[in-house]
């Protein structure tokens, strides 16, 4: 299955390192793109997972990403980040 990655355009290590109008574009993004898809595939649900790049690690670039679930398909859900369920 498919997913979709989302990154603010300031390079920060840290989801909360960004300020309030800047978290709250990145769940604007993450909303439309849900209603997108949902419009063209049949999927049962969507999970996101916010990734914190490790200190020292460069380019230091907090991201998202954003994972549709069919129904009977299995998806390994990439390493290293906070998953969260959407509905």
């Amino acid at each position: 299955m498919y997913h979709v990655i989302v990154a603010p355009r300031r390079h920060v290590p840290g989801f909360y390192d960004l300020d309030v109008q800047e978290q709250r574009a990145i769940w604007n993004v993450l909303g439309e793109l849900r209603e997108r898809i949902l419009a063209s595939q049949p999927v049962e649900k969507f999970v996101a997972g916010f990734v914190d790049v490790a200190s020292g690690v460069e380019p230091a670039h907090t991201h998202v990403h954003l994972v549709p679930r069919v129904a009977g398909q299995s998806a390994t859900l990439p390493r290293g980040a906070e998953w969260v369920e959407l509905t």
